[in-house]
């Protein structure tokens, strides 16, 4: 294999997903050349495609790494699904590099021949078209047997062979001595006529419910007799019941990529980035997943579900294989029209739906799974190109006039469901890849639940953003001081005519205790003071901004803004509470103060006395500054060389409304989805970027990046709200 090669898939395997499925190594014509499984995908791709191979790698793989030229995965629920699938789709594909089992034989059914009069349980390696009920696969005979071991101590079902085949032949058994598996406790004493057909076959329907997955009766059944063991003190038959449960909890693990129900399905996923559409296809043949086909669908589609309804009458009109039933992630028009063509083609029915619960339901979420792993597969393929971005980069700058590549490139987008649980995010990328460690999330504090304003929210997440760029002290206190506003503690001379302000304005100042005048910070010009603020630390309680006061000289200006931060730059550690009117919220949410539901009681009870002593005012609320929380994010005091907005010229136009406030000066762009144009301020038509331009597809992938992730702590905060109520 080339360096440049394998330098290539390292790249694309960074990306790889962590979790158990299904790899597949691919030669240059896309052929397979093995399949393996893995309880970690990325971890094993790894260690193919590592620099310097291990000395001790033996002939047979240093073959495979020579011809590999690409991947593909399966991603699957857990490493059980993974084993079994793996083993299907060896014996679909034969793939050269793989070790092939000539007789087939890999896993284990249950077996019960529920319309015989007297029905048999045993244990088979084959599924032969017969009338009985066939329960599997299970991974290990060893384990198989002792689960039919502990049901027989249960319910007693067993019964020797020749009673039961007698019995089935119509014949009656005559009168004999018990055998030896009845004296050993072996045999229910079927063959002695101690138990009925009837009581037999109630047995054998609790074996087979037991296979269904209905197992609470018998966990239930098994606790009572380990507890009234316990109570009669018989330990060694509590401990065999005991033993019996924890074989039962072993069991648990659910497999849905092979089964006995010998359905022949097609699961449809689709996701969608960067304006393509990537289709999964899952094959369960015979009730065993067997294969996946794979799709990129060009040209556009408002919606994934108008896309399907365009891709399945092609596919199906090209391929002969179609199966029994058509599982959808989305109810597509002219289902029940694309239901009888399938049906008319195939020759008997073909149902087409979408399954809500159940086993259909999980194999369609894996299908949707893997279609969004392919899209990320691709987006990490085509950013190990380095002249993909190279491309891309320097397209960004001719098409937006800017001086140079954009090397920071920041996208931002809303996520809501019917206003409720607004949240922002921001997405970055350097030099055209993202940068997962440096994306920020927000949640929107100015807007009302059940609220629906894109705009605002964009606002807030901006402004709140953007503000890091403009909050330099330092740089900041260098502007004041050269307009001759000056900072520092409260001198002794200065006390009384804070405490005269105070005393004046009893409104604004409600509970003042004023005993030390050095808890003050002050602005002073032309040795007047202008403005004043204080720390108030209670006696073993929080700590609490209060008497925030600007001379009406100096208001509009931010100087009260940049007092509250000085002072809390000077707060190493802990939290800093203040208590406010609602008017002021935005004004601290800026700061970096958040809403606290349950104050400390010395501040909830200043607080209902304000709204007692004042019921026409709107009632107070409570605010926080974590000190840790605020400390200085890399990522936000980052200036970016481009602003991606998801949305049209309204989210845009927001956006520049922000950077105008701020005197800020940053390229931005607003990217629309329906049709993929990009807007610029100023502007009343979009950029004219072409369909297939590196540039746009650079840009729709951060404008997606952004959607992405915001509509997963959106999705992540609806959770957590309905866990909790």
């Amino acid at each position: 294999m080339q360096n440049t090669q394998l330098t290539t898939l390292r790249a694309r395997i960074a990306k790889a997903p962590i979790g158990p499925g299904v790899y597949r190594w691919l030669d240059t014509k896309h052929e397979v050349l093995y399949i393996g499984k893995a309880k970690n995908l990325r971890d094993r791709l790894r260690s193919y495609v590592t620099p310097k191979p291990d000395k001790n790698i033996g002939p047979w793989k240093l073959s495979l790494r020579e011809k590999i030229a690409d991947f593909d995965v399966t991603v699957t629920r857990s490493e059980l699904e993974a084993l079994i699938l793996e083993t299907n789709l060896i014996k679909e594909t034969k793939p050269k590099y793989n070790v092939l089992m000539k007789d087939d034989k890999d896993y284990v059914y249950v077996r019960i021949s529920l319309g015989d009069p007297y029905p048999v349980v045993e244990i088979v390696r084959r599924m032969p078209e017969d009338k009985a009920k066939y329960f599997g696969p299970f991974l290990s005979m060893h384990r198989t047997k002792a689960t039919l071991d502990m049901l027989h101590e249960v319910f007693g079902y067993r019964a020797c062979a020749q009673a039961i085949q007698t019995l089935n032949r119509g014949k009656d058994i005559m009168p004999r001595k018990p055998c030896l598996d009845y004296q050993i406790g072996r045999c229910s004493g079927l063959c002695i006529g101690e138990v009925t057909q009837e009581e037999y076959r109630r047995r054998i329907e609790e074996i087979a419910r037991f296979f269904r997955g209905d197992r609470s009766h018998i966990v239930s059944l098994l606790e009572e007799r380990m507890h009234r063991a316990a109570a009669d003190r018989a330990f060694e038959k509590a401990a065999k019941f005991r033993n019996m449960l924890h074989h039962l909890s072993s069991l648990n693990e659910e497999q849905i990529v092979s089964d006995t129900t010998r359905a022949n399905t097609d699961a449809v996923g689709i996701a969608c980035s960067a304006g393509k559409m990537h289709v999964v296809l899952l094959r369960e043949r015979n009730g065993k997943l067997v294969g996946e086909l794979n799709f990129v669908l060009s040209g556009g589609a408002d919606t994934p579900a108008e896309a399907l309804e365009q891709f399945l009458p092609q596919y199906y009109s090209s391929t002969p294989d179609v199966p029994d039933t058509l599982l959808l992630p989305y109810d597509i028009s002219g289902r029940e029209i694309l239901q009888d063509w399938l049906t008319e083609k195939q020759g008997k029915q073909v149902t087409v739906y979408v399954p809500q619960r159940g086993k259909k339901s999980k194999i369609l979420d894996m299908a949707m799974l893997n279609a969004q792993e392919k899209v990320r597969q691709q987006l990490a393929s085509w950013e190990a190109q380095a002249q993909n971005i190279r491309h891309s980069l320097e397209g960004i700058k001719g098409a937006l006039n800017l001086p140079t590549n954009p090397d920071r490139v920041e996208g931002y987008d809303i996520s809501h469901l019917s206003g409720t649980e607004t949240v922002g995010s921001m997405v970055v990328f350097r030099k055209g890849k993202p940068s997962n460690d440096q994306y920020r999330s927000f949640i929107i504090r100015t807007m009302k639940e059940g609220e629906i304003d894109d705009y605002k929210a964009m606002r807030e997440v901006l402004r709140r953003r953007l503000l890091y760029l403009t909050k330099n002290l330092t740089e900041e206190k260098k502007q004041w001081n050269a307009t001759g506003i000056a900072f520092g503690k409260t001198r002794k001379g200065e006390y009384e005519e804070i405490v005269r302000i105070i005393r004046e304005h009893p409104d604004t100042f409600s509970d003042e205790q004023l005993n030390d005048y050095r808890q003050f910070t002050v602005a002073r010009h032309d040795g007047r003071v202008i403005a004043f603020v204080r720390l108030m630390i209670y006696d073993g309680g929080p700590t609490e901004m209060k008497s925030l006061w600007v001379d009406p000289t100096y208001r509009g200006k931010r100087l009260g803004q940049f007092l509250v931060r000085k002072v809390l730059r000077s707060t190493k550690k802990g939290k800093v509470y203040i208590r406010l009117g609602p008017s002021y919220e935005n004004y601290y949410a800026e700061i970096g103060f958040r809403h606290v539901h349950n104050p400390p009681p010395i501040l909830k009870a200043g607080l209902e006395v304000f709204a007692h002593a004042h019921p026409e005012l709107p009632m107070g609320l409570c605010m926080v500054y974590d000190v840790h929380q605020n400390k200085k994010d890399m990522s936000l005091v980052s200036k970016p060389d481009l602003l991606v907005i998801d949305g049209g010229k309204g989210q845009m136009n927001a956006a520049c409304e922000v950077l105008k406030e701020l005197d800020l000066s940053i390229p931005v762009i607003g990217l629309a989805k329906r049709e993929e144009e990009v807007f610029i301020p100023g502007e009343s038509n979009p950029l004219p970027f072409a369909k297939d331009s590196p540039a746009l597809f650079l840009l729709m992938r951060i404008r997606d990046e952004a959607h992405r992730r915001a509509h997963g702590h959106n999705e992540k905060r609806r959770g957590k709200k309905m866990l909790y109520s």
